[in-house]
């Protein structure tokens, strides 16, 4: 019956990602600039290809048993989605399609794909990470994410320095409430791709819809005000774009300790310890 339950599995699973890609090549179909149209593919068919390898021993996975695994894979899920028609949309990025197509699509797809198998590898049976950790971890991440959105019609313009403090309070944060000991450093990675990543989107979606006044001042240039605006308005995001690669660098690590972890253990060797933070 197991067995069954995991083909099914599986096979819903493949349908989810042919009707994924169908999906966007049929949303990107208007696209006058061909180049941009199959990065936008590119980015789906990567994303969809590392979540498949969340299922298989020899890959990311699979699942760990706990509801707990389950739920911050979904939501690790969910936030490589929401990226994924961030990009498609254009939040964050400016310039000619073919800027996009040769620069920006390609680096989110590369930051979206390695965050993605960060919470694949962190939600894996041999992550090493306990559920309750799992949980405040990402909590505490998103948490962070939303006190930046809070701040940012409160303490405009642009509070950079803010989204810092609340990234790296929230990994602190995660690393003390980890246990045991030796998964602190762990967490404390865990929290920071989670907060980096989300704190990115809250950026994006909150300068490109945002009213004017929570701009910050991009320097002098153009010669009206509302050109100005609009510089304000497409450069606003730049900061973020640092933390977000931040994230990426951290998503990084935390792949390279699971998977590292998982070839000791089928190698027999004693499982290497986290760093404490």
């Amino acid at each position: 019956m197991a067995t069954v339950r995991r083909v099914v599995s599986v096979a819903g699973h493949l349908l989810l990602v042919v009707a994924a890609v169908v999906a966007v090549v049929v949303a990107t179909s208007h696209l006058a600039y061909p180049s941009l149209r199959h990065a936008l593919v590119a980015m789906v068919v990567v994303l969809s290809a590392v979540s498949l390898l969340g299922r298989f021993p020899l890959g990311l996975g699979p699942v760990g048993e706990s509801v707990a695994a389950r739920l911050v894979r979904m939501v690790g899920t969910v936030l490589a989605g929401v990226g994924a028609v961030g990009v498609a949309l254009g939040l964050a990025q400016g310039g000619f399609p073919s800027d996009r197509a040769s620069g920006g699509v390609r680096i989110y797809t590369v930051v979206l794909a390695v965050n993605l198998a960060a919470f694949l590898a962190v939600t894996g049976r041999e992550s090493g990470l306990l559920p309750r950790a799992m949980l405040s971890s990402v909590g505490l991440g998103l948490l962070a994410a939303a006190l930046f959105a809070a701040c940012v019609p409160v303490l405009p313009p642009g509070p950079i320095g803010l989204a810092i403090l609340l990234i790296a309070a929230a990994a602190i944060g995660a690393g003390r409430l980890a246990r045991p000991a030796e998964s602190r450093g762990l967490a404390g990675l865990f929290a920071a791709v989670t907060a980096c990543q989300a704190v990115f989107f809250a950026a994006a979606v909150l300068y490109r819809y945002g009213p004017d006044a929570w701009m910050p001042f991009a320097g002098p240039g153009p010669l009206t005000p509302q050109a100005q605006l609009e510089q304000n308005r497409i450069e606003a995001i730049d900061p973020y774009v640092g933390v977000l690669l931040l994230g990426a660098i951290a998503a990084g690590v935390l792949v390279g300790i699971a998977l590292t972890a998982k070839l000791r253990t089928r190698t027999g060797a004693a499982p290497a310890a986290v760093p404490v933070t």
